[in-house]
Parts: C-alpha cells; sequence; structure tokens
C-alpha cells in the first residue's frame, strides 16, 4: 500500500475533494423523507472515501481528511435540518440573529462524528493497518454510535424506505445496518475505481443478503401479526397551531374539540383512544386516582374510555412533568407514564439545580421520568414513547424490557411548522417497529400521525396540518428480537477492530 501526503496531492485534487464531500453530504441528506430515494443511501459514503482518498493508496492528513468530513456531515445537517433555525425561534425563543449561528453550530457539532470517522480512516491507511473501505465503514458505525446527538442521523436512516433490507435492525439496530451500508458502498467505490473482484463481491453481499434476510422474515412476520390479539386504537390529530396551544381562552373550545373527535373515533369501533402529546389543555394533579367532573374531565360527557391523553402533570411538590395518563372506562386513572429524556432549553435548564444565577432567572422547566414509561389500560400494555423518544434507540429497549405488547408514541410537532420534520419524525421512528417487532401508533397533534406495523411498513399515514382521525387494528405482539435483548454488540465489534489494527500492523512490521 502507498499512502501519499498531501503535498503530493495538488490543490486542485484538494478542491475535488471538498466538492466530493459535499456531494455526498447532499446524497445523504435527500434520503430523508419524504423522498426517501434510499439508493443515493449508498452513494454517499463512497464518495465520503473518494474525498478521503482520493487516489489509490493516497490519503489525505488526518487533519484535512477531518475537515472533509465535517463538511459532508455540516452539509448533511444543513439540508435534512434545516428548519432547527423555526425550531430554535418558536421552541427555545431566540431571536433570528441568535437561531442562525446556533443552528449552523448544531449543524457542525452533528457533522463532527462524520469527520473523526473520515480522520480514522487516513490515520489507519497511513499506518498501513486497514484498507481505507473497510477502516471508514467501520469508523462511521463507531462514532455515529459514540457521538451525542440531538436530532440522530445515522446512515441506517437513509434506508427507510428499502423495508425488506432493513429487516436486520431486529438482529443489530442501527449500528448493524450503518455497518452493511458503509461496507457496502465503500467497496463498491474501490470496486469500480480499482476493478477488484474481492470488494465487488462485499459489495454484493452487503446488498443482497440484507435483501435476502428481508424477504424470508417479513412473512414470518406478518404471519405472527395475523395471528395476534387486536385492540383497536383510534388516533386524534386535532391539528392545532402553537398559538392556539396557548390561548388559555380556548382551552374549553380545544377539549370539546377533542371529546367530539374521540366519540367518533368509538362509534366507529375504536377500543382505546390517544390524544398526542399535551393535547389536554389543563394541568394534571398527579395524585389523582379517578377522572375529575365537570367541563375539564379527561372522558367527558360523550366519551366511553378508555383513553391515552398526552398532559402536563404536577406533583405534590409543584414539580411538572411531560405525561400520558392513561383512564380506564369507569373514569380509574390506570397510569401515568412521563417523558424521559427532555429537551434541553426547550422543556428545562440545563445545569439549573447547580447554578443559583439560573435558579433566579429561569423556571426549572420540566421534571423527567425514571425507567420504562409502560402503562397497562384496556387490558393491554402498552410502552409509552413521548415527543421524539421515538427516534432515540436505546429509549425503545429500556422501554422493551418491561414487555409492552404495543408501542405508542404522542407527539407534538407544531413547533416546526410546515417543514418536512414531522416527515422525518415519522420515518426514523419506524425502525422501532422493526428493531422492537412491535406495532406503533403515533398520535401527533399536526400530523404525521401513522400506524406502523411491526415489519416497519406503513398501514396509514395521516398528511400534516389537517385535522384526521383513524382507527388502526393494532396488533398486540410478544417475544423478545435480539436487538432488545443483546443490545449493540456492533459497534464494540468493530471499535475493537478499529483499535487492534494498528497492533497487528506493528506486530507485522
Amino acid at each position: 500500500m502507498v499512502v501519499g501526503s498531501d503535498e503530493v496531492l495538488s490543490r486542485s485534487a484538494w478542491i475535488r475533494s471538498l466538492g466530493l464531500a459535499a456531494s455526498g453530504g447532499v446524497c445523504i441528506a435527500l434520503t430523508g423523507s419524504p423522498l426517501e430515494w434510499a439508493i443515493l443511501g449508498w452513494l454517499g459514503p463512497a464518495a465520503l472515501l473518494g474525498a478521503v482518498e482520493p487516489a489509490p493508496g493516497r490519503v489525505w492528513s488526518a487533519g484535512r481528511a477531518l475537515c472533509l468530513g465535517i463538511v459532508f456531515g455540516t452539509v448533511v445537517n444543513a439540508i435534512a435540518l434545516y428548519w432547527i433555525v423555526g425550531l430554535l425561534q418558536r421552541f427555545a425563543g431566540f431571536p433570528l440573529l441568535v437561531a442562525v449561528p446556533t443552528a449552523a453550530l448544531l449543524w457542525v457539532a452533528q457533522g463532527v462524528s462524520f469527520g473523526l470517522a473520515a480522520a480514522g480512516c487516513s490515520a489507519l491507511v497511513r499506518a498501513r493497518s486497514l484498507p481505507g473501505w473497510i477502516a471508514l465503514a467501520a469508523a462511521l458505525v463507531v462514532t455515529g454510535s459514540l457521538a451525542p446527538a440531538l436530532f440522530p442521523w445515522r446512515l441506517a436512516a437513509t434506508q427507510i424506505g428499502f423495508v425488506p433490507w432493513i429487516q436486520l435492525a431486529e438482529l443489530g439496530g442501527e449500528p448493524l445496518l450503518d455497518a452493511l451500508l458503509g461496507i457496502g458502498s465503500c467497496a463498491a467505490a474501490v470496486a469500480a475505481r480499482d476493478r477488484r473482484w474481492l470488494p465487488a463481491c462485499v459489495f454484493s453481499m452487503a446488498l443482497v443478503l440484507p435483501f435476502a434476510y428481508g424477504v424470508w422474515r417479513l412473512p414470518v412476520v406478518e404471519a405472527e401479526r395475523r395471528a395476534a390479539p387486536i385492540l383497536r386504537v383510534g388516533v386524534v390529530q386535532p391539528s392545532v397551531s402553537i398559538e392556539e396551544k396557548y390561548d388559555l381562552l380556548r382551552s374549553a373550545s380545544r377539549l370539546s374539540t377533542l371529546h367530539a373527535m374521540s366519540a367518533d373515533l368509538e362509534a366507529r369501533g375504536a377500543e382505546l383512544v390517544v390524544w398526542p402529546e399535551t393535547a389536554y389543555p389543563y394541568p394534571w394533579r398527579r395524585e389523582r386516582a379517578r377522572d375529575v367532573r365537570g367541563r375539564r374531565a379527561l372522558l367527558g360527557p360523550t366519551v366511553r374510555g378508555p383513553l391515552l391523553a398526552g398532559a402536563i402533570t404536577v406533583d405534590a411538590a409543584g414539580r411538572r412533568y411531560n405525561s400520558a395518563v392513561a383512564v380506564e372506562a369507569d373514569g380509574r386513572i390506570a397510569g401515568i407514564a412521563d417523558k424521559v429524556r427532555l429537551l434541553a432549553f426547550g422543556e428545562y435548564v440545563p445545569l439549573w439545580d447547580w447554578i443559583p444565577a439560573l435558579q433566579r432567572r429561569f423556571a426549572r422547566g420540566l421534571s423527567p421520568g425514571h425507567g420504562p414509561q409502560v402503562v397497562t389500560v384496556a387490558g393491554r400494555r402498552l410502552g409509552v414513547l413521548n415527543c421524539y423518544e421515538d427516534i432515540l434507540p436505546a429509549v425503545a429497549r429500556e422501554t422493551m424490557r418491561a414487555r409492552p405488547e404495543l408501542l405508542v408514541n404522542l407527539t407534538n410537532d407544531a413547533w416546526f411548522g410546515r417543514s418536512t420534520e414531522p416527515h422525518l419524525h415519522q420515518a426514523l421512528a419506524r425502525l422501532r417497529a422493526v428493531e422492537t417487532r412491535r406495532d406503533l401508533i403515533r398520535a401527533v397533534n399536526t400530523g404525521v400521525s401513522s400506524w406502523t406495523a411491526a415489519t416497519g411498513r406503513d398501514e396509514r399515514r395521516t398528511p400534516t396540518w389537517t385535522r384526521a382521525s383513524f382507527v388502526a387494528d393494532a396488533r398486540m405482539l410478544q417475544g423478545t428480537t435480539p436487538w432488545v435483548r443483546f443490545g449493540d454488540l456492533v459497534t464494540p465489534a468493530l471499535a475493537a477492530l478499529l483499535l487492534a489494527a494498528p497492533l497487528t500492523a506493528t506486530r507485522r512490521a
């Protein structure tokens, strides 16, 4: 293996590498929902490899490779998460002049994981430890798993529209899909550039074997779903704007709308009705054992119940929680599930408990829940993923330890306006259904509300910013997948490979 230096590689080569890195980022970003052009996902890692290794055996220094990876990741995030600017304005109250640079910092920060992967690839190639196409693929998985992210974006997300291929998520989650896509894409690039048979075989296996597994596995999962008990779940999408939501004078009107839509769903056969995140317009006292009476009742005069309603709950000490309140048909409160992962600044102030100056200037915000959030209502165990928790695999795995039969997500995406975020949110959530082999019901204030089968296919999906409702024949499933039982084994294995490769190369030398 011949390793070149930055001096040998020309300035024009550097410009081409920058363009290639940016182009790869564009490819990854365009795979997001609602486009879901999965084929472009196979071009992204290949483009990054071509940028870092512009000629066979010639790589940029680790520093320049880091820059190329950050360019790649920043482009991905700037395109896919452009709506962060509006979110900071609506959710955190930032003025535009602060929101834009803050969003840019977030895009760059979330692009650093790609930069670290590219730098690691360069270092390993220069040390003659691993070929670039193997090193980059492994590094992308490791950095993607370990780097913190406000809104996670991984290579696996590019293939959500390729339903048969993503079925392997039940075995190894997103890290396994990342590894297969990364190694397949990089191997294809090397096979095309160098006319080598081994990378060509690796690419073929990375593409065909998961697809074959999916073709075999999908009918099996569908058969399990057909044999499982059914819970008819009614989903309410009231489509309330942020301005209307915080207009206290309209609280009674909003609750009347929720009651009317719920009664209609029950008339259509719903055995359980689900309201979106914080849909109930009044604070709910956590010590209550039964529904209140009168105009502020959860069930109201026309709703039979049971009901799972998003609400802000308050305990005896005054602590507030973002919760889902489950109430049975007889008015008994069956349980409360709290949001575990809160959003910084929007839902809580970081370091508030330790910095007195923050306590004097800001309210504490919401308190997080603890442990798996599972409630038993309508005779079934429901795992509740509140707000963006349905795009966090770790939260879903923690919830699955309590063995729910169905996953339910309550969300309010009105903060994002008429952007693509609700579509991206719903697409990323679909992987939780495959990883856990549970149907997933999503009740979202302004959409996208949906019913995703345990196969990852959408059975129902609503448009955004319209009042909508539907009844889902959700399947009550049992069992545990390898991903839920064992967690992430792929990332540690690849991290060990990356650490051991230099030592092996040194021993050989």
